[in-house]
């Protein structure tokens, strides 16, 4: 019995070792743990009627979208297969007075998502932080941008080794 927790500790079979990449291994390209289901659902939560996945190439493009005289929500992203979603965007553009509460919603939705490494918290916090000051980061196997202003806030979450 020993020999054999010894063998499977030499061989890297532990737990550990399996779930945690090589050093220098590539990037994913897709965020590991996220289905298409996950960010439709999401969507369909918070208003936006989502429409039929359209195959372009060899990527599917779902897009979901609501809006008002004053407000549009557009939320789409694009996976190989339902399970590999390489590329998520939101857009929420205001008329008149743009307010924070309006866009907050759907942008806490991406920053929450659960993805392989992910960090909502962390990533929620800077979210709500780059809306004022727009830039870009990672959080684990993600990449985030913010651009825009209130008036026109978009939200770009892509796999780090997304060709994206």
């Amino acid at each position: 019995m020993a020999c054999l927790a010894l063998l499977t500790a030499a061989c890297g079979g532990s737990k550990d070792a399996a779930s945690s990449p090589p050093a220098g291994a590539a990037a994913p390209d897709h965020l590991v743990g996220l289905h298409a289901s996950d960010i439709t659902k999401g969507f369909r939560e918070r208003g936006l009627t989502c429409k039929n996945a359209v195959l372009e190439k060899d990527t599917w493009h779902y897009v979901c979208e609501s809006s008002t005289p004053l407000v549009q929500y557009r939320g789409e992203f694009y996976a190989k297969v339902p399970g590999r979603v390489e590329y998520i965007r939101v857009l929420v553009a205001q008329s008149g007075t743009a307010k924070v509460e309006l866009a907050a919603p759907l942008l806490a939705f991406l920053a929450n998502l659960r993805y392989q490494d992910a960090d909502p918290d962390a990533a929620r916090a800077w979210v709500e932080k780059a809306i004022s000051t727009p830039g870009q980061t990672e959080f684990g196997i993600a990449k985030f941008k913010v651009s825009g202003d209130l008036t026109r806030l978009v939200l770009e979450v892509k796999a780090s080794g997304s060709e994206w």
